[in-house]
C-alpha cells in the first residue's frame, strides 16, 4: 500500500487477506517514494506513519501491522 504523509509517499509492503484485511510489515517503511527516495525515514517517522495509518483504519478492512 502506499501512505501519504507531509506530501511524501512511502511504500508499505504486506499482505492482503480475503477477511478482508491487510497485515502491514513495519520493517518494509525505510525510504520515501520518488523523489524523495534517498531520505532515509527515520525511527520517529516510521512511528508517526504507523500511528496516521491506524488512526484512519476503516472498520470494514482493517491494517494490522507486524514487525
Amino acid at each position: 500500500m502506499i501512505v501519504e504523509i507531509r506530501n511524501r509517499k512511502v511504500k508499505i509492503q504486506g499482505e492482503l487477506t480475503s477477511a478482508p484485511a491487510f497485515y502491514a510489515s513495519a520493517g518494509t517503511i525505510e525510504n520515501w517514494e520518488p523523489p524523495f527516495e534517498k531520505i532515509k525515514i527515520t525511527e520517529e517517522e516510521k512511528n508517526e506513519i504507523i500511528q496516521e495509518v491506524l488512526a484512519h483504519n476503516n472498520p470494514e478492512f482493517k491494517i494490522y501491522f507486524e514487525g
